[in-house]
């Protein structure tokens, strides 16, 4: 079972050795995932003994949820969930929520590696993505879900709001987990300095149309 890590006290052996773990054990997750990587190739990577996985993580388990955490953290320092001012109109909420989310998974300039990471998670799961969707999926998600219920009104469906909220992060998604296929259809993407703005504005405006006419379309069925 995955459980929540904390780094060593540091007397210990230092933060230089934990830090290059996690360094390489990102590149070899990343690459081969979870079940398939290697303990020793990660150590290796790292410069470090074998036995130090398991005093600073507690074994590979252990490694891997302090990665995707790492990487989590790392998001959401780049690029936090949005502070609306009081009052803020419900579309300029949601552009700045697509905008941030969009940088957390794509931007270039972040030291993250969440998306790619999660990509690979959710498509062979294993006990940490119970952990990342308490811990980081969850809250974000709320947001998101929150401003739907505003649109959609109180009494909209649960299941509404999250076909509408999956289908406003998948546009994100794909971006990450079909990246050479993304390649083909619009060469040059990643290579573009405006490429993730640009697409932040594109998925936010596609969102808000669609949004409006779902809300249109409930709004004319409660009244007949």
């Amino acid at each position: 079972m995955f459980q929540a890590t904390e780094p060593p006290p540091k007397h210990a052996v230092g933060d230089e050795t934990r830090q290059a773990l996690l360094d390489a054990a990102t590149r070899v997750f990343l690459e081969a995932g979870f079940r398939a990587a290697r303990v020793r190739d990660i150590a290796v990577a790292a410069g470090v003994r074998l036995s130090a996985i398991n005093y600073h993580f507690g074994g590979k388990e252990g490694l891997y949820l302090a990665v995707l955490q790492h990487h989590a953290q790392l998001a959401l320092q780049h690029a936090p969930l949005p502070s609306p001012a009081p009052g803020e109109p419900l579309e300029l909420r949601f552009r700045a929520f697509v905008r941030a989310l969009v940088a957390r998974m794509l931007d270039p300039a972040s030291p993250s590696r969440i998306a790619s990471l999660m990509v690979r998670e959710a498509a062979n799961p294993t006990p940490a993505l119970d952990v990342m969707f308490e811990r980081f999926t969850k809250p974000q998600s709320a947001v998101l879900f929150g401003m739907l219920r505003e649109l959609f009104g109180p009494a909209a469906e649960p299941d509404l709001i999250a076909r509408a909220g999956i289908g406003v992060v998948a546009q994100s998604m794909v971006y990450v987990g079909m990246r050479a296929l993304v390649d083909k259809v619009r060469p040059g993407f990643y290579q573009r300095p405006d490429g993730v703005a640009e697409l932040a504005e594109h998925i936010a405006t596609f969102s808000w149309a669609g949004l409006q006419a779902l809300a249109r379309e409930r709004s004319e069925h409660d009244a007949n």
